[in-house]
C-alpha cells in the first residue's frame, strides 16, 4: 500500500475543510476524515443500468412444437393411434375373396403437471427500490417467469420420471446407436471421415422408416457443433467449414432443396449413454412430436401478508410426446481426443 499526504493551502468551507489540514490518500483513496469521505462518497457515481446475472437461453420452443390449445383444466391429454393393413391382388370376375382390411387402434395417453412459484417482497423493500430506482416488483417477477420457464426447458429436454413424463433428449421410444467409433480429433480422422458418419446417421432415419420420414433437423452437442463450425473442409474447399458443407450437402437438402437445421444445444454434451456426446436427427413436424403447454407462467393477484405482498403463480405443462417414434434417432459418440 502506497500512503501519500497532502496539506490544505486554503479553506474549503463547503466541505468542511480548513487551511492546514492533512489529508491521507492509500493508493489512491482518501482516508476517511474529517468529513472527507463523505464527500468523496457523494462523488460517486451510481451507473443507472442494473445488470442482471445472465442464464442460458431458454429455446426449447425453436426444437418441440408446442401445443396450447387444450383446455386449462387438462390433466392429460389422450389420443388414439391405429394401423390399418390391406394389399390388393388380381381376381376373377366373379370373385368374392376380395382381400380385406386389417386395423388395430391404441390409445396413448400424455400426463400434463401442474406447476408454480412464487416471489415476495415487503412494503419498505418496495419503498426503498423505489428510492435506488430499481423496479423490486418487476425483477422478482421476472425472475419467477425465468424459473417457470426453466422448469418446463428441463421438462421439455429431459421429462420427469417421477410423473411419467419423457423428453426430446432422453425418450425411450426413440431409438439409440452407440456404435461409431470415429475420435474426430484422433490422428488419422479426416474431414470427409466425419461428414461421412454424420450423413449416414441422417440416412439411418430415413432407412428406418422406410422413407417415410425425411429428417429436417439436427441437434449436436455444443462441443461437437463448435467442432464442425471452426475447422476448415480442407478436401472440400479451402474457404468453407465442416459445419457449411454439411449444411449443403444432406439428405434432406439435397430431396428438398431446403436447409436443414443444424443446431447446438449445451444438455447433448455428455447426455448419451456412459456419458458420450449425443447427436439427435429427426423430422420435426407437429404431427411427429409435440409438447402441451396448456397454461403458460401466470401470475396471481398480489396477496397481502402483514407487511409482506406475496404473489403465487401457476403453469402447467407435459413432456415431449413422440406420436411416431420411428420419426427420430440418437447417436452417441465416442469422447474427443
Amino acid at each position: 500500500m502506497m500512503k501519500k499526504t497532502f496539506t490544505l493551502d486554503q479553506d474549503f468551507p463547503h466541505l468542511g475543510l480548513s487551511a492546514g489540514q492533512t489529508i491521507a490518500f492509500n493508493d489512491g483513496l482518501p482516508t476517511v476524515d474529517d468529513g472527507m469521505g463523505f464527500y468523496f462518497s457523494q462523488l460517486a457515481y451510481v451507473e443507472p443500468r442494473i445488470y442482471a446475472t445472465k442464464y442460458p437461453n431458454i429455446n426449447f420452443q425453436e426444437l418441440i412444437p408446442v401445443d396450447s390449445s387444450i383446455p386449462e383444466w387438462a390433466d392429460s391429454v389422450p389420443y388414439i393411434s391405429y394401423d390399418a393393413v390391406t394389399l390388393g391382388k388380381f381376381i376373377g370376375a366373379n370373385a368374392d375373396d376380395l382381400p380385406n382390411v386389417a386395423m388395430k387402434a391404441k390409445k396413448d395417453n400424455v400426463p400434463v403437471g401442474y406447476a408454480g412459484n412464487s416471489f415476495e417482497y415487503s412494503i419498505d423493500e418496495l419503498r426503498k427500490s423505489q428510492q435506488l430506482r430499481m423496479p423490486l416488483d418487476i425483477t422478482l417477477a421476472t425472475a419467477a417467469r425465468r424459473g417457470a420457464e426453466e422448469h418446463m426447458q428441463r421438462v421439455a429436454y429431459f421429462g420427469d420420471a417421477e410423473r411419467k413424463m419423457f423428453g426430446l433428449f432422453n425418450h425411450p421410444n426413440v431409438t439409440t446407436d452407440a456404435t461409431s467409433t470415429l475420435n474426430w480429433k484422433a490422428a488419422g480422422t479426416t474431414g470427409k471421415k466425419i461428414l461421412d458418419e454424420i450423413n449416414s446417421m441422417i440416412g439411418d432415419v430415413w432407412n428406418q422408416s422406410k422413407g417415410i420420414h425425411v429428417p429436417n433437423t439436427m441437434v449436436l452437442a455444443a462441443s461437437r457443433w463448435s467442432f464442425l463450425a471452426t475447422t476448415m473442409a480442407t478436401e472440400y474447399s479451402p474457404d468453407k467449414t465442416l459445419l457449411e458443407i454439411l449444411q449443403a450437402q444432406n439428405l434432406y437438402t439435397r430431396m428438398t432443396g431446403q436447409p436443414m437445421a443444424i443446431l447446438p444445444r449445451f444438455q447433448l454434451d455428455g447426455a448419451g449413454a456412459a456419458g458420450k456426446d449425443r447427436i439427435m436427427i429427426y423430422e420435426k413436424n407437429s404431427d411427429n412430436l409435440v409438447m402441451y403447454i396448456p397454461m403458460f407462467w401466470r401470475p396471481a393477484a398480489p396477496q397481502p401478508r402483514n407487511l409482506k405482498i406475496k404473489i403465487p403463480a401457476e403453469y402447467k405443462v407435459s413432456g415431449t410426446e413422440f406420436r411416431y417414434p420411428m420419426s427420430a434417432a440418437y447417436f452417441d459418440l465416442p469422447a474427443m481426443a
